[in-house]
């Protein structure tokens, strides 16, 4: 099996858990194959952090995880856009002007992975009928925030090295929807069979 690097990130705002941080530990506890890190969602320091890691310990391929308020979806991410901003200041972010993440780079990377046929293999396996729809969609943007920032910068410097790496954003878990806050949310056990499959799949390519 190849070795998978997956990240999740802190909690941040005002929520005190992060699906991806837990699907993250969780997959490293259920495969020897997968080792885990957990990013702080601070833009420059998230990626100084991933970077580190990735040059003390090679890996195969890169899969990371983010969360993502309001989608129903586990979304595969085909593309980082070379763009930054953060309107508000927050706990670990100043207010950033809207700018590019690289001056001269591409306005956007795409994975290499195939992420239709991706998709297509999970939902065929994890599709629960009785649900309304399947539980995983591919995207054209991870936003313009530390998730998007850490895609493009990973896709940067890792194409050269045909390193597979693809982001993957992640729904509420329903323990984090109050009773006032009306928001999708997925199961984490079924989030993380989804995603044990996506892992084992990039493992043995």
């Amino acid at each position: 099996m190849k070795h998978v690097l997956v990240t999740g990130f802190e909690p941040f705002g005002d929520q005190t858990i992060n699906p991806s941080e837990r699907l993250s530990l969780a997959l490293e506890k259920d495969f020897p194959f997968v080792t885990s890190q957990i990013l702080p969602v601070e833009f420059e320091l998230a990626f100084t952090e991933l970077q580190r890691s990735w040059k003390d310990r090679p890996f195969d391929a890169l899969v990371m995880l983010g969360q993502a308020g309001g989608r129903n979806h586990i979304c595969l991410e085909r593309y980082a856009h070379n763009w930054m901003e953060n309107k508000n200041a927050d706990r670990r972010n100043p207010v950033i002007t809207p700018r590019p993440i690289s001056d001269g780079a591409p306005a956007a990377l795409m994975t290499s992975l195939p992420v239709e046929e991706l998709r297509d293999h999970l939902n065929q396996t994890h599709h629960d009928t009785t649900q309304p729809a399947p539980p995983v969609s591919v995207t054209l943007s991870a936003g313009n925030y530390v998730c998007n920032y850490v895609y493009f910068r990973a896709l940067q410097e890792l194409s050269g090295n045909t390193i597979p790496t693809l982001f993957v954003h992640v729904p509420y878990l329903p323990e984090q929807i109050s009773a006032t806050t009306s928001a999708p949310s997925m199961d984490f056990n079924k989030q993380l069979a989804v995603l044990s499959s996506l892992i084992q799949i990039l493992a043995k390519k």
